[in-house]
């Protein structure tokens, strides 16, 4: 179980659209899906290629509880926003497959 003491920040999650574009994609748009509790790890950070230029990526780690995460039906589809940042879902995690901790591999491009 992961201690109550360690969910310091609000997450708002932020959930993809499920309309398509006129192309017949998903479209780039999200909406407000509640909010979560959760705990930010350890950050690293690189330079990479993206877009026309570079950008500095930076790397989280979250953890929230696995109940809550189900709650809100969060994927890796959608986003978070903590703290002014909005971070990529790029894996989550139900740690040991206890469905009590969620590790979510994030993503900031700053």
């Amino acid at each position: 179980m992961i201690s109550g003491g360690r969910l310091r920040w609000n997450a708002t999650v932020r959930k993809a659209s499920t309309t398509p574009d006129s192309l017949g994609r998903r479209s780039t748009t999200y909406s407000n899906g509640g909010f979560v509790r959760v705990d930010m790890r350890a950050p690293s950070a690189s330079e990479q290629v993206y877009a026309d230029g570079v950008a500095v990526i930076r790397n989280w780690e979250i953890r929230s509880r696995w109940a809550d995460i189900a709650r809100v039906g969060l994927s890796e589809i959608d986003r978070l926003e903590v703290r002014g940042k909005t971070l990529r879902i790029n894996s989550i995690i139900n740690l040991d497959e206890r469905d009590r901790v969620a590790v979510l591999d994030c993503s900031e491009v700053a």
